[in-house]
């Protein structure tokens, strides 16, 4: 089985045997944005950080239902820090709010990449997922590495 059908099986059997049903529940979500729409949230606890392509776990719970019937929507993005862009890797959709219940569709494949605008949800989270915490830096400084200011730091 080669690498990338190895990744869209393992990530198809996280999702229908239960890590849909079981994230949200175990997760801390963050309130990002509350819209006409929807309300999103990410779990920063389950952030997979990485120093370019960090994995963000969002929940998308919609004020009314979709096409597909469902209410939420549980999805695994990454982002790209350097290049300010994103794609889906995983997702599902779920007819309960806060992405409860069985879920009504899954998605395992791996999505194109596509820009993130600026002044939107996906932005405040891109930033979210690409801002390295004061932890971080000091851990940086630490091992010898020299740390990057924070951006909100910068015109300070």
């Amino acid at each position: 089985m080669n690498k990338h059908r190895y990744f869209k099986f393992c990530l198809q059997v996280a999702l229908t045997l239960g890590l849909s049903h079981a994230l949200p529940v175990l997760a801390e979500w963050k309130l990002i944005d509350d819209n006409y729409l929807a309300k999103v949230y990410i779990d920063q606890e389950k952030m997979k950080k990485s120093t370019s392509y960090p994995e963000v776990w969002q929940l998308t719970d919609l004020k009314s239902k979709a096409s597909t019937g469902a209410v939420s929507r549980l999805i695994l993005i990454q982002y790209d820090c350097v290049d300010k862009r994103r794609r889906t890797l995983a997702s599902s959709g779920h007819a309960e709010h806060m992405a409860k219940g069985k879920p009504i569709f899954t998605n395992v494949s791996q999505g194109e990449w596509h820009p993130v605008a600026k002044d939107t949800v996906l932005n405040t989270i891109l930033e979210i997922a690409c801002t390295k915490d004061e932890a971080e830096l000091e851990s940086s400084k630490s091992e010898g590495g020299e740390a990057s200011e924070k951006p909100s730091e910068k015109n300070k």
